[in-house]
Protein backbone atom coordinates (compact mmCIF):
# COMPACT_ATOMS: atom_id res chain seq x y z
CA UNK A 1 0.00 0.00 0.00
CA UNK A 2 1.69 3.47 -1.28
CA UNK A 3 2.25 6.25 1.54
CA UNK A 4 -0.15 8.47 -0.45
CA UNK A 5 -3.11 6.03 0.54
CA UNK A 6 -1.87 5.90 3.91
CA UNK A 7 -2.33 9.32 4.63
CA UNK A 8 -5.81 9.50 4.24
CA UNK A 9 -6.57 6.75 6.28
CA UNK A 10 -4.33 7.93 9.60
CA UNK A 11 -6.13 11.83 8.94
CA UNK A 12 -9.51 10.04 9.03
CA UNK A 13 -7.86 8.25 12.70
CA UNK A 14 -6.91 11.19 13.72
CA UNK A 15 -9.92 12.81 13.20
CA UNK A 16 -11.58 10.21 15.43
CA UNK A 17 -9.33 10.71 18.42
CA UNK A 18 -10.09 14.51 18.15
CA UNK A 19 -13.88 13.66 18.46
CA UNK A 20 -13.56 11.19 21.78
CA UNK A 21 -11.38 13.34 23.52
CA UNK A 22 -13.43 16.40 22.59
CA UNK A 23 -16.51 14.50 24.82
CA UNK A 24 -17.27 17.19 27.66
CA UNK A 25 -19.09 15.12 30.40
CA UNK A 26 -18.21 18.26 32.78
CA UNK A 27 -19.55 20.94 30.55
CA UNK A 28 -16.09 22.55 31.24
CA UNK A 29 -16.48 24.16 27.43
CA UNK A 30 -13.61 21.90 26.08
CA UNK A 31 -14.94 22.60 22.37
CA UNK A 32 -13.24 26.45 22.90
CA UNK A 33 -10.14 25.51 23.74
CA UNK A 34 -9.60 22.08 21.80
CA UNK A 35 -7.64 22.19 18.85
CA UNK A 36 -8.07 19.80 16.32
CA UNK A 37 -4.85 17.05 15.91
CA UNK A 38 -3.34 18.64 18.55
CA UNK A 39 -2.61 14.42 20.09
CA UNK A 40 -1.59 13.75 16.84
CA UNK A 41 1.65 16.77 16.86
CA UNK A 42 2.04 15.63 20.37
CA UNK A 43 3.01 12.43 18.76
CA UNK A 44 4.63 13.48 16.05
CA UNK A 45 6.71 15.67 18.96
CA UNK A 46 7.23 12.48 21.19
CA UNK A 47 8.29 10.16 18.76
CA UNK A 48 11.90 9.73 18.75
CA UNK A 49 12.11 11.34 22.06
CA UNK A 50 15.29 10.05 24.00
CA UNK A 51 14.91 12.00 27.48
CA UNK A 52 11.34 12.15 28.72
CA UNK A 53 9.89 13.76 32.03
CA UNK A 54 6.62 13.53 32.50
CA UNK A 55 4.59 15.09 35.24
CA UNK A 56 1.90 14.41 37.04
CA UNK A 57 -0.71 15.13 40.06
CA UNK A 58 -2.79 16.64 41.11
CA UNK A 59 -4.36 17.56 45.09
CA UNK A 60 -7.17 19.01 45.03
CA UNK A 61 -7.80 19.82 49.01
CA UNK A 62 -5.46 19.14 51.91
CA UNK A 63 -4.82 15.02 51.90
CA UNK A 64 -6.39 14.57 48.51
CA UNK A 65 -4.60 13.72 45.39
CA UNK A 66 -6.91 12.66 42.81
CA UNK A 67 -7.34 10.13 40.19
CA UNK A 68 -6.98 11.93 37.01
CA UNK A 69 -3.32 12.86 36.05
CA UNK A 70 -1.63 9.57 37.16
CA UNK A 71 -3.35 6.89 34.99
CA UNK A 72 -2.27 9.18 31.98
CA UNK A 73 0.93 9.70 32.94
CA UNK A 74 2.06 5.65 33.45
CA UNK A 75 0.07 5.02 30.30
CA UNK A 76 2.00 7.35 28.03
CA UNK A 77 5.34 7.09 29.27
CA UNK A 78 5.02 3.02 29.19
CA UNK A 79 4.21 3.87 25.52
CA UNK A 80 7.37 6.32 24.95
CA UNK A 81 9.13 3.65 26.81
CA UNK A 82 8.45 0.73 24.74
CA UNK A 83 9.61 3.51 21.79
CA UNK A 84 13.20 3.42 23.24
CA UNK A 85 12.78 6.66 25.57
CA UNK A 86 14.12 7.01 28.71
CA UNK A 87 11.30 8.02 31.02
CA UNK A 88 11.02 9.55 34.51
CA UNK A 89 8.68 10.65 36.49
CA UNK A 90 8.48 14.16 38.56
CA UNK A 91 5.29 14.50 41.12
CA UNK A 92 5.26 15.76 44.51
CA UNK A 93 5.34 14.11 48.02
CA UNK A 94 1.31 13.53 48.29
CA UNK A 95 0.97 12.24 44.71
CA UNK A 96 4.57 9.67 44.37
CA UNK A 97 2.08 6.78 46.11
CA UNK A 98 -0.74 7.26 43.81
CA UNK A 99 1.66 7.50 40.63
CA UNK A 100 3.70 4.53 42.32
CA UNK A 101 0.51 2.23 42.22
CA UNK A 102 -0.49 3.23 38.39
CA UNK A 103 3.13 2.48 37.44
CA UNK A 104 3.38 -0.84 39.34
CA UNK A 105 -0.77 -1.71 37.84
CA UNK A 106 1.12 -1.55 34.40
CA UNK A 107 4.03 -3.74 35.47
CA UNK A 108 6.49 -0.88 34.86
CA UNK A 109 9.27 0.67 36.22
CA UNK A 110 8.79 3.06 38.92
CA UNK A 111 11.99 6.09 38.70
CA UNK A 112 9.78 8.62 40.21
CA UNK A 113 11.15 11.97 41.33
CA UNK A 114 9.72 13.79 44.00
CA UNK A 115 9.66 17.57 43.96
CA UNK A 116 11.04 19.37 45.87
CA UNK A 117 12.74 17.18 48.09
CA UNK A 118 15.98 18.08 49.96
CA UNK A 119 16.63 21.25 47.71
CA UNK A 120 15.86 19.07 44.65
CA UNK A 121 14.45 22.18 43.00
CA UNK A 122 13.90 23.11 38.94
CA UNK A 123 17.51 24.05 37.77
CA UNK A 124 18.97 21.13 39.35
CA UNK A 125 16.27 18.39 38.61
CA UNK A 126 17.13 19.87 34.88
CA UNK A 127 20.48 19.87 35.00
CA UNK A 128 20.83 16.35 35.97
CA UNK A 129 17.82 14.85 34.00
CA UNK A 130 18.90 16.81 30.94
CA UNK A 131 15.37 16.18 29.48
CA UNK A 132 14.97 16.17 25.67
CA UNK A 133 11.06 16.43 26.47
CA UNK A 134 8.43 17.45 28.96
CA UNK A 135 5.22 16.46 29.68
CA UNK A 136 2.44 17.45 31.89
CA UNK A 137 -0.55 16.07 32.73
CA UNK A 138 -3.20 17.49 35.11
CA UNK A 139 -0.72 19.21 37.03
CA UNK A 140 -1.57 22.79 38.45
CA UNK A 141 -0.15 25.70 36.73
CA UNK A 142 -0.19 28.96 37.82
CA UNK A 143 -2.44 31.66 37.02
CA UNK A 144 -1.28 35.66 36.27
CA UNK A 145 -1.46 36.15 40.26
CA UNK A 146 1.23 33.20 40.85
CA UNK A 147 -1.27 31.21 42.67
CA UNK A 148 -2.72 27.61 41.84
CA UNK A 149 -6.39 27.27 42.17
CA UNK A 150 -8.58 24.51 41.42
CA UNK A 151 -11.69 24.79 39.62
CA UNK A 152 -13.59 26.05 42.44
CA UNK A 153 -11.55 28.55 42.53
CA UNK A 154 -10.02 28.01 46.00
CA UNK A 155 -5.94 28.25 46.56
CA UNK A 156 -4.35 24.65 46.58
CA UNK A 157 -0.57 26.06 46.37
CA UNK A 158 -0.09 24.82 49.94
CA UNK A 159 -0.54 21.23 48.98
CA UNK A 160 0.74 21.48 45.23
CA UNK A 161 4.49 21.74 44.81
CA UNK A 162 5.70 24.34 42.05
CA UNK A 163 6.27 21.68 39.23
CA UNK A 164 5.22 24.29 36.36
CA UNK A 165 8.63 25.58 37.76
CA UNK A 166 10.06 22.87 35.27
CA UNK A 167 8.20 24.43 31.91
CA UNK A 168 9.44 27.85 33.08
CA UNK A 169 13.14 27.81 33.53
CA UNK A 170 14.97 27.63 30.23
CA UNK A 171 15.85 23.96 29.13
CA UNK A 172 15.74 23.37 25.42
CA UNK A 173 13.03 20.46 26.17
CA UNK A 174 9.66 20.43 23.83
CA UNK A 175 6.98 20.48 26.13
CA UNK A 176 3.11 18.99 26.00
CA UNK A 177 0.79 20.04 28.24
CA UNK A 178 -2.57 17.78 28.51
CA UNK A 179 -5.25 18.97 30.91
CA UNK A 180 -8.91 19.30 30.96
CA UNK A 181 -9.82 22.52 33.14
CA UNK A 182 -7.90 25.60 32.33
CA UNK A 183 -6.29 25.70 35.42
CA UNK A 184 -3.19 23.09 34.62
CA UNK A 185 0.48 23.79 32.87
CA UNK A 186 0.12 23.92 29.46
CA UNK A 187 -3.47 26.07 29.60
CA UNK A 188 -1.54 29.36 28.88
CA UNK A 189 -1.03 28.27 25.68
CA UNK A 190 -5.45 28.98 25.35
CA UNK A 191 -5.39 31.44 28.12
CA UNK A 192 -7.52 34.24 26.12
CA UNK A 193 -9.81 31.77 24.46
CA UNK A 194 -10.43 29.61 27.99
CA UNK A 195 -10.61 33.00 30.08
CA UNK A 196 -13.80 34.60 27.54
CA UNK A 197 -15.67 31.72 28.77
CA UNK A 198 -16.57 33.46 32.42
CA UNK A 199 -14.97 35.42 35.05
CA UNK A 200 -14.15 32.24 37.46
CA UNK A 201 -12.45 30.28 34.16
CA UNK A 202 -10.69 33.70 33.46
CA UNK A 203 -9.59 33.93 37.42
CA UNK A 204 -8.29 30.04 37.61
CA UNK A 205 -6.72 29.87 34.01
CA UNK A 206 -3.15 28.94 34.06
CA UNK A 207 -0.60 31.30 32.05
CA UNK A 208 2.26 28.12 31.46
CA UNK A 209 2.41 27.80 28.08
CA UNK A 210 3.84 24.94 26.30
CA UNK A 211 5.20 23.71 22.57
CA UNK A 212 2.16 21.27 22.64
CA UNK A 213 -1.38 21.19 24.24
CA UNK A 214 -4.17 18.40 24.27
CA UNK A 215 -7.00 19.39 26.02
CA UNK A 216 -9.77 16.67 26.54
CA UNK A 217 -12.90 15.77 28.71
CA UNK A 218 -10.63 14.09 31.32
CA UNK A 219 -7.01 14.78 31.63
CA UNK A 220 -6.43 10.94 31.35
CA UNK A 221 -8.38 10.86 27.94
CA UNK A 222 -5.31 13.45 26.88
CA UNK A 223 -2.39 11.10 27.30
CA UNK A 224 -4.21 7.97 26.08
CA UNK A 225 -4.87 9.85 22.93
CA UNK A 226 -1.41 10.52 22.46
CA UNK A 227 -0.50 7.28 23.19
CA UNK A 228 -3.26 6.03 20.48
CA UNK A 229 -2.02 8.74 18.17
CA UNK A 230 1.49 7.09 18.66
CA UNK A 231 -0.09 3.75 17.45
CA UNK A 232 -0.91 5.41 14.49
CA UNK A 233 2.84 6.53 13.75
CA UNK A 234 4.63 3.75 14.73
CA UNK A 235 2.28 0.86 13.57
CA UNK A 236 2.51 -0.68 17.15
CA UNK A 237 -0.36 -1.04 19.70
CA UNK A 238 0.68 1.30 22.26
CA UNK A 239 -2.88 1.97 24.24
CA UNK A 240 -3.90 -0.18 27.63
CA UNK A 241 -6.67 -2.38 27.53
CA UNK A 242 -10.50 -1.59 29.46
CA UNK A 243 -9.51 -4.19 31.93
CA UNK A 244 -6.38 -2.84 32.89
CA UNK A 245 -8.31 0.96 32.81
CA UNK A 246 -10.13 -0.57 35.72
CA UNK A 247 -7.14 -1.96 37.62
CA UNK A 248 -5.54 1.33 37.11
CA UNK A 249 -7.84 3.48 39.06
CA UNK A 250 -8.80 1.24 41.42
CA UNK A 251 -5.05 1.05 42.40
CA UNK A 252 -4.88 4.80 42.46
CA UNK A 253 -7.86 4.98 45.16
CA UNK A 254 -6.15 2.35 47.21
CA UNK A 255 -2.71 3.95 47.09
CA UNK A 256 -4.71 7.41 48.45
CA UNK A 257 -6.52 9.02 45.68
CA UNK A 258 -10.02 10.71 45.42
CA UNK A 259 -11.93 11.74 42.67
CA UNK A 260 -11.50 15.34 41.95
CA UNK A 261 -14.72 16.21 41.62
CA UNK A 262 -17.12 14.15 43.97
CA UNK A 263 -14.04 14.45 46.53
CA UNK A 264 -14.65 10.89 47.37
CA UNK A 265 -12.51 7.87 47.87
CA UNK A 266 -14.25 6.28 45.14
CA UNK A 267 -12.91 4.35 42.06
CA UNK A 268 -14.31 6.97 39.50
CA UNK A 269 -12.58 9.72 37.97
CA UNK A 270 -13.90 13.41 37.31
CA UNK A 271 -17.26 12.38 38.44
CA UNK A 272 -17.53 9.68 35.96
CA UNK A 273 -17.99 5.92 36.54
CA UNK A 274 -15.38 3.23 36.01
CA UNK A 275 -17.15 1.84 32.46
CA UNK A 276 -17.04 5.38 31.29
CA UNK A 277 -13.58 5.30 31.35
CA UNK A 278 -13.28 1.97 30.32
CA UNK A 279 -14.94 2.37 27.37
CA UNK A 280 -13.50 5.72 26.12
CA UNK A 281 -10.11 3.61 26.34
CA UNK A 282 -11.54 0.76 23.96
CA UNK A 283 -12.81 3.72 21.78
CA UNK A 284 -9.46 5.37 21.33
CA UNK A 285 -7.79 1.69 21.13
CA UNK A 286 -10.45 1.49 18.03
CA UNK A 287 -9.60 4.45 16.67
CA UNK A 288 -5.89 3.70 17.33
CA UNK A 289 -5.74 1.00 15.28
CA UNK A 290 -7.46 1.86 12.64
CA UNK A 291 -4.74 4.06 11.84
CA UNK A 292 -2.00 1.40 11.60
CA UNK A 293 -2.30 0.41 7.75
CA UNK A 294 0.13 -1.96 6.99
CA UNK A 295 1.66 -3.24 3.54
Amino acid sequence: MSARATAPARRRASDLIDQILALDPGRRGIAAIARAGAAAAAAHALRGARRVLIVTGFTVANGTPETDGPPGAAVLGRALRRLGARVRYVTDRPNAPVLAAALETLGEPRPIVIYPDNGNVAPGVLAAERPTHLVAIERPGRNRAGDYLNMRGESIAAWNAPLDDLFVVPSGATTVGIGDGGNEIGMGSARARFARLGRLQARIASVVRVDHLVVAGVSNWGGYGVAAALSQLTGRDLLHSAALERRLVQACVAAGAADGVTRRREATVDGLPLETHAAVVELLRWAGRSGIIRP
